[in-house]
């Protein structure tokens, strides 16, 4: 699944031609071009920047029973962007959207859980599961997470190795994110996930080195290529 930031980006990337056809499309009803036009009008810049009108879009789409629309919509409520500050719809939006099994919302639900918010008890276990689902479904973000707290030894009955494959499928997801905090900030991951994951990319023809746990120029440089890079 694309991370949000490229969604967007990919939208406020069309031209005035296909963004006419967009608004035709939506004047039928379709689905797709309304949460196109969605994106496109949180665009950043005086010219694109319409939060009432992305407000809208979002709104049409998710009546329509769209869940990545309801996931955006809740968004905007809980932020107060193009409409007043709602998080009771928000929370409402985003449970609507993960039922349906869209990823970012169950991911999102997940923090919402664990740190505990407004109108959520904080619910640890719970926060977990629905980490796990959306990493199942290959959401970056969520793959992070979960090898996160396998790592910490929050998830019980799972290994190193467990917590590397979900590093590393998070890392060819293509997510820039991923690769920064692999790159960057390797000691928050304990040895012997770390020694797993170097394995990993061994196994998969990108790195040659020892196997040591240590980020070295040869390990970020096989993370990026692992990345795409």
């Amino acid at each position: 699944m694309a991370a949000l930031s490229d969604r967007r980006a990919a939208w406020g990337a069309l031209g005035n031609q296909q963004r006419l056809q967009l608004a035709a499309l939506a004047g039928e009803g379709n689905v797709r071009a309304l949460v196109g036009l969605g994106y496109i009008s949180l665009s950043p810049g005086k010219d694109n920047f319409e939060p009432e009108k992305a407000f809208h879009y979002f709104t049409d789409a998710a009546d329509k029973g769209d869940p990545e629309a309801m996931f955006e919509l809740a968004k905007l409520y809980e932020k107060g962007i193009g409409t007043a500050q709602d998080f009771g719809k928000a929370l409402s939006l985003y449970k609507k959207s993960a039922d349906l099994g869209f990823a970012d919302a169950i991911n999102d639900l997940g923090f919402f859980y664990y740190q505990g918010a407004e109108g959520v008890k904080r619910d640890p276990e719970k926060a977990v599961a629905l980490f796990v689902r959306a990493a199942d479904l290959k959401h970056p973000q969520a793959m992070y997470n979960v090898a996160a707290l396998i790592d910490d030894g929050v998830i019980k009955g799972k290994t190193p190795q467990d917590a590397a494959r979900y590093l590393y499928a998070a890392l060819r997801s293509g997510v820039k994110d991923v690769l920064g905090q692999l790159t960057e900030r390797p000691e928050q991951f304990n040895l012997p996930t770390r020694k797993a994951l170097q394995t990993l990319l061994a196994d998969n023809g990108f790195y040659k080195g020892a196997v040591d746990g240590g980020f070295g120029k040869g390990t970020v440089r096989s993370l990026q290529l692992a990345y795409g890079e």
